[in-house]
C-alpha cells in the first residue's frame, strides 16, 4: 500500500526520440524541468511525471498510432493558456460536450520525434475523474 504521508508516487514514462537536444527543448517549452542527463538519455519533470527521453531513433514509430499517446489533464485556465501559445496541432484545441458536467477541452501535439501528447481539461473534473480529481 502507498503511504501518502511519505509523498505521492511519481509516474515515470520512458520513450524513444530521434534527437535528444531537440526533445528536451520541446518538453521544457511545454513547462518541463530538465533533470538528469547522460549520453543517450535525459529526464524531464513534466506535469508531475518523470519523462525519460531515450535517444534511440531506430525505436521511434513512424507514423505514431493515435492510440499510443500520453498526456496530462490540466486545470481549465492552465489548459487555455498552454494551447493558446502552442501551434502545430495534430488535433486542434476544441471543446467536447459543452455546457454539460462532462465538458472537456482537448488538443493533441507531437514532439519532434512524432510522439503524441494529449492536453486535456475538464470544467468539472470530479464529474469525470471521480476520486482522481481530489488528488
Amino acid at each position: 500500500m502507498i503511504d501518502r504521508a511519505e509523498g505521492p508516487p511519481i509516474f515515470h514514462l520512458s520513450f524513444p526520440v530521434d534527437d535528444l537536444d531537440e526533445a528536451v527543448a520541446f518538453y521544457v517549452d511545454l513547462g518541463g524541468v530538465p533533470g538528469r542527463r547522460q549520453a543517450g538519455w535525459a529526464d524531464v519533470a513534466l506535469f508531475g511525471a518523470q519523462l525519460t527521453l531515450q535517444e534511440v531513433p531506430a525505436d521511434v514509430l513512424r507514423p505514431m498510432p493515435r492510440s499510443r499517446h500520453f498526456g496530462a489533464t490540466l486545470p481549465w485556465a492552465q489548459w487555455e493558456r498552454l494551447v493558446g501559445r502552442l501551434g502545430g496541432f495534430i488535433e486542434a484545441p476544441h471543446v467536447d460536450n459543452p455546457g454539460t458536467e462532462r465538458e472537456q477541452g482537448k488538443a493533441m501535439i507531437a514532439d519532434p520525434s512524432g510522439n503524441l501528447v494529449e492536453l486535456k481539461a475538464y470544467r468539472q473534473p470530479a464529474a469525470v475523474l471521480g476520486a482522481l480529481a481530489a488528488r
